[in-house]
């Protein structure tokens, strides 16, 4: 025996009817994006700032060392490094 409703029986045989097998879905998927564009190119603004930024970390960096080595010695180089790691 089935289990729907009288309604619903009803409008299920109106849409076999109609030809539409099944209700258009309310939501879209991410396969129904189209990008317009593909993907630009990163400027060269955006690579040199990519480059001094990477750069300016690395100097950071050994000045830390620098600054623990001479605080320290070099005996504390494992002792500054293991927690970075």
């Amino acid at each position: 025996m089935s289990r729907l409703t009288a309604d619903e029986r009803r409008r299920t045989h109106e849409l076999r009817r109609s030809g539409v097998s099944r209700p258009t879905a309310k939501a879209i998927t991410v396969d129904q994006f189209e990008l317009e564009q593909p993907a630009v190119a990163w400027g060269r603004s955006a690579r040199v700032a990519t480059v001094v930024t990477v750069a300016l970390g690395g100097l950071l960096a050994l000045l830390q060392l620098a600054q623990t080595l001479s605080l320290y010695g070099p005996g504390s180089l494992l002792d500054w490094l293991l927690p970075r790691l």
